[in-house]
């Protein structure tokens, strides 16, 4: 038994474990490695003290697991928020997918409870929990851990489309734990979210694929044109040193004829020609010197005049893919730039890069451009949406924040200016960023734990209740489901009296209040399943002396429990009745009524009609009906008669529902008051 009892505690602790080794695979910290290892445990610490808190305040395991959204995923969302370096919405899509496994984890723990009915397959349950589990975290570490770091680079500053499929899937796996246990139904959905995981792994290592073979194919496009121009220039050559005599013939018969100025013009004209055919070199990186070589060759060819200060060494400290990303997107921006002015413009180009104290890069392009540009909060130029159109500057980006460097622009007098730093050492801290896109994003969260989550549902406003006292007018209902679990509520409006409505209205909020909190008291316990409540009301009695509301509450989690509670007004004092008010003070109304209440409840018991908690019986003394309450629930029937009302399973099993006494005026003579209700 005892094991049984620590299983449990292990297959609720398995879905938020999975969660956190998610989150910290995925997350990519703008922190040293020791600010993020010592905030990640101070967490950690924190919430082994809010959980043995809940644990002890409640002695309830399915209590404490029913708060987790609150107590632990909400925390630790906001942590990674705090820690990401990545983009607001990059750093949802991390917690999201971490949220999807841990939701298989729990679809699974539900079916296994539904099927696990023995110590056996108690143990098989958990088993298959940490089997799954180990298969998710094997899925994130191996599939997700790389892959995802390079895709949310890319989308930074953007939404990321993968976004809202485990947004949906969560919405949907919300939805449907929150219903009746349907074995076939959980199982689909089971398999649905394993795939959708799977999909998603591998459409982001696709992704990221994709990305370095774009970037792979970038590079070789630059080093074949860099290799066409060194052939043509190479021919060239060949050319020039076949037709070499010709040149010297050509010279020595100027030079005999003593026409020095035409000598000195066909050697001008010829060192023209031989510089054309040399090789153009602008840093002696390799991979680097191609891609200038190409886009500096194109600018020329687009008439710009170009300024460089290249002082790039042969080895960098710094990914040369990445180095030719900033490059090649760089140079194609300003040569595109330059196209686009009019005939006759100046089109001018400067660009500089030097390495500092091997190990800080700072590239710096300049361009002339038609007009002046404006910059949204991220810093990119606001420009008219086109397919692509962009994505260069955002690549740009994406490198800078790799290296924990700078990315800037800006546009001033009809020139563009492009300004990129790169670090090599980790330990530099990023630009601080706005954080309001997080608090927003708190919000929202907790919104959506609070009314998406049922088990944590709350009431968050009040009941709209215009009644009064002398009819009922219309009817006034709101409903919250979420899956199988919600409320259902109706309560009337009401005309009449100001001073007696609001008599009437207190009461009434008060009775739904207390049959709310109640429904939560449930719902709270019933994580793995579902709880509903219903409440409706009745007139039970309308005319000159007395107004009865009966309001019916049910509320089930699997059985179904009902009580019912009554409201009665006094037309002519406008007051709510209470019991005590049919009685003179000092009398024994309570146990009178108790006797003949005893007296009915044998009667039935021997008649074999019900079975009343009374003595003699299978019930013990402490579940045997002793005595009503000074403030029983009750109402006066249309024959002027008390009738004492009992709930489910108070008095009786459940099968006889919510008994009701009638008691007879002559028992009660001697201690009403007069004049009195009761005849």
């Amino acid at each position: 038994m005892d094991a049984l009892y620590y299983l449990r505690y292990v297959e609720a602790a398995v879905p938020p474990l999975v969660f956190l080794l998610s989150l910290w695979s995925l997350l990519e910290s703008k922190y040293s490695a020791r600010v993020t290892w010592w905030t990640a445990l101070g967490f950690l610490a924190a919430e082994c003290g809010v959980q043995l808190a809940l644990l002890s305040w409640q002695h309830s395991l399915e209590f404490a697991v029913t708060l987790l959204p609150l107590s632990f995923y909400l925390p630790a969302i906001l942590c990674l928020h705090l820690l990401s370096k990545n983009h607001f919405f990059s750093t949802a899509l991390v917690w999201m997918l971490a949220l999807l496994g841990s939701q298989v984890l729990a679809a699974l723990r539900k079916l296994m409870i539904y099927f696990a009915t023995g110590p056996d397959l108690e143990w098989f349950s958990t088993l298959s929990l940490l089997a799954a589990a180990g298969l998710i975290l094997l899925l994130v570490y191996r599939f997700l851990h790389k892959p995802f770091q390079a895709y949310a680079r890319e989308q930074e500053g953007g939404w990321p489309p993968l976004l809202f499929l485990p947004a949906m899937l969560l919405i949907l796996y919300s939805y449907f734990l929150s219903s009746t246990t349907d074995p076939t139904a959980t199982l689909l959905l089971l398999f649905t979210a394993l795939s959708a995981f799977l999909v998603l792994s591998r459409l982001i290592d696709s992704l990221a694929a994709e990305r370095r073979s774009r970037e792979a194919r970038r590079q070789m496009e630059a080093l074949r044109r860099d290799y066409e121009l060194l052939r043509r220039k190479l021919e060239l050559g060949r050319s020039y040193r076949h037709d070499m005599r010709h040149h010297i013939t050509v010279l020595s018969t100027l030079l005999q004829k003593g026409d020095a100025e035409n000598a000195q013009h066909y050697v001008n004209q010829w060192q023209g020609q031989l510089a054309g055919a040399e090789t153009e070199t602008w840093c002696r990186n390799a991979a680097v010197n191609a891609v200038l070589s190409s886009y500096l060759s194109r600018a020329r060819e687009n008439g710009c005049t170009l300024e460089t200060k290249i002082f790039l060494p042969e080895e960098m400290p710094f990914e040369e893919m990445d180095l030719c990303v900033v490059l090649a997107n760089a140079l194609e921006n300003a040569i595109h730039a330059c196209a686009k002015l009019p005939e006759g413009a100046p089109r001018n180009l400067r660009v500089s890069a030097s390495l500092a104290g091997g190990r800080s890069l700072a590239v710096s392009v300049e361009n002339s451009c038609a007009e002046d540009l404006k910059f949204d909060g991220n810093g990119f130029p606001i420009v008219p949406y086109r397919e692509g159109h962009g994505q260069g500057l955002r690549s740009i980006a994406a490198v800078a924040e790799k290296y924990h460097g700078m990315f800037e622009c800006s546009c001033k007098d009809g020139m563009f200016t492009l300004r990129v730093a790169l670090l090599n050492t980790a330990s530099h801290q990023p630009q601080t960023r706005s954080r309001t896109g997080d608090v927003v994003l708190a919000g929202l969260l907790l919104c959506f734990l609070i009314n998406a989550t049922p088990t944590l549902a709350q009431t968050l406003e009040t009941i709209p209740i215009l009644g009064s006292v002398v009819r009922v007018v219309d009817l006034r209902t709101y409903t919250w489901n979420w899956g199988h679990t919600g409320q259902t509520v109706q309560t009337p409006v009401l005309e009449g009296d100001p001073d007696t409505v609001d008599a009437v209205d207190a009461e009434i909020k008060e009775l739904v209040q207390q049959m709310e909190e109640q429904f939560r008291w449930y719902a709270s316990r019933k994580y793995q399943g579902y709880a509903a409540e219903d409440i409706s009301y009745e007139v039970v009695r309308d005319d000159s002396a007395l107004f009865t509301l009966c309001f019916h509450t049910v509320i089930n989690m699997g059985g179904s429990v009902d009580y019912s509670r009554y409201l009665t007004l006094n037309r002519e004092t406008g007051q709510m009745l209470e019991l005590s008010d049919l009685f003179q003070p000092e009398t024994k109304y309570v146990s009178a009524i108790s006797r003949e209440i005893k007296a009915q409840m044998a009667e039935q018991n021997n008649a074999g009609t019900a079975a009343f908690f009374l003595p003699g019986g299978i019930w013990s003394d402490e579940e045997c009906f002793q005595s009503i309450a000074p403030d029983q629930n009750f109402y006066i029937n249309d024959e002027n008669q008390l009738v004492i009302v009992f709930d489910e399973y108070e008095v009786a099993p459940g099968s006889m529902g919510t008994p009701e006494f009638v008691i007879p005026t002559e028992f009660l003579n001697g201690m009403l008051v007069q004049p009195s209700f009761l005849q």
